[in-house]
Formats: C-alpha cells, sequence, structure tokens
C-alpha cells in the first residue's frame, strides 16, 4: 500500500483517494479519567482516483475523524511504537467518515511509525459503513491510510 493514499475496501472492492490533508492534535485533560487528554486525527481526501461504477458519480471527498482518548499523552511518547486504539460500542463512538453522510467510524486504530519534528508519519485504520448503501444491505467497509500528519 501506498503512502498518503486513504483505501477503502468496500464489498465491490477498493477505492482509493489521495490524501489533501492530515493534520494531528494533541488537547491536554486533567490527566482523569473524567477528563482525559485527546489525540485528535483529521484527515480529508481529494476525489477518488480508482472508484466503482456506483461511487464515481459522487464525486466525493471523504473526511476521517478520529480522537483517541488517554488518560495522559505526553509529548515525549510521541515516537515510532505510540499506538492508540479505540474500539467502539454502539453508545461510545468517537469516530466519524463522511462521505456523502455522516456516519460512525469505529475500531480506529493508530500507529506512529516514524517522527520529524512534529510530523508524524502515522498508520491508522478503522471501519464503517458502507459509503453508498446506508440502509445495511451491503457490508460494512474497512479504512486504512499510510501518510505524514502535520502538527495542528
Amino acid at each position: 500500500m501506498q503512502e498518503q493514499v486513504f483505501y477503502l475496501e468496500r464489498f465491490c472492492g477498493v477505492e482509493t483517494y489521495p490524501v489533501k490533508q492530515a493534520v494531528w492534535h494533541l488537547i491536554k485533560g486533567d490527566g482523569t479519567g473524567e477528563d482525559p487528554d485527546m489525540f485528535c486525527l483529521e484527515m480529508r481526501f481529494a476525489k477518488g482516483t480508482h472508484l466503482h461504477e456506483d461511487t464515481q458519480a459522487l464525486k466525493a471527498e471523504p473526511i476521517w475523524e478520529i480522537n483517541f482518548y488517554k488518560n495522559e499523552i505526553l509529548a515525549d511518547q510521541l515516537q515510532t511504537g505510540f499506538s492508540l486504539e479505540q474500539p467502539n460500542g454502539a453508545e461510545e463512538v468517537d469516530g466519524t467518515f463522511y462521505y456523502a453522510e455522516h456516519q460512525p467510524a469505529v475500531d480506529n486504530r493508530m500507529e506512529i511509525l516514524a517522527a520529524d519534528g512534529d510530523r508524524l508519519k502515522i498508520r491508522v485504520c478503522g471501519k464503517t459503513g458502507d459509503v453508498n448503501y446506508y440502509d445495511g444491505s451491503k457490508p460494512g467497509s474497512k479504512m486504512q491510510l499510510t501518510a505524514w500528519f502535520e502538527k495542528g
């Protein structure tokens, strides 16, 4: 899989979208379970370069946003090997994927593969519903991206 390309694995095969923007933020809480630190990823993509017939006319530019929570995240931890997971239940989703409609992004995971100052090379994956069949008639989609994220 190439870097800077978002892969959306649908029931009918894989679609690809170039990265327009990948940004990370660290929002400090008070270090407790009531107000944990939050590591946020914001990803915006251009129109797809490899699409299936049912999504070509949509001309979508997807957006994927995830907030990962941990009691304390220190800036010096944001190095190669640092990872976070967000296994979601139906009631506690803090990931969103927008294609033609907003829908939950679940089972999100991220891992830092490299760091260059404030730039972080991150591999992120997750799942969402199908982007063209919102009635549940098709299986969900897997999402994956490896990209350089800029500090926001």
